[in-house]
């Protein structure tokens, strides 16, 4: 988004504000604004916006486990839930629908920072099933985690 000043008198000085929404953007980003004037020697002037959006958790290798197997043997599947801010995170709960397809366990790593949440296949029957798997976080920008869990159980 920019923000500028309309009219600038000749000889003046005018400001421009640009601005991103983080939340749609992660990872390093360049973003471009043309400034067009009626100056006859320099009509047009391009301004960069560079930067990097930390997200305020990340979950590595990312937000989805995939649970496929044969009944009795389906892998496990973990990922790690990392805080990116100064101060610590606590996990208040995690919850799901999935109670009759699922069991996971939260270890923590580092304590306030670095978590282990590990899902283990516990169906007793074959076929297929998707939910998810909501992690209750105490920190106001990020109170709520969603993980997408994917399974496939077959017979053999």
């Amino acid at each position: 988004m920019a923000r500028y000043d309309r009219v600038i008198p000749p000889g003046g000085k005018g400001n421009i504000t640009l601005s991103i929404d983080s939340s749609s953007v992660r990872g390093e980003f360049e973003k471009k604004a043309i400034v067009w004037s009626d100056d006859l020697e320099k009509r047009s002037v391009a301004l960069y916006l560079t930067g990097k959006v930390k997200p305020h958790i990340s979950l590595k290798p990312g937000g989805y486990l995939s649970l496929w197997g044969v009944k009795g043997r389906v892998p496990s599947e973990h990922l790690e839930i990392i805080n990116n801010h100064d101060k610590p995170l606590n996990i208040n709960c995690i919850k799901s629908v999935l109670k009759d397809h699922v069991r996971w366990t939260l270890k923590e790593v580092k304590s306030g920072y670095v978590y282990k949440l590990e899902v283990v296949d516990i169906s007793k029957t074959t076929g297929d099933y998707t939910g998810h798997l909501y992690v209750r976080t105490d920190n106001p920008l990020k109170p709520e985690l969603v993980i997408i869990i994917n399974g496939h159980v077959s017979e053999k």
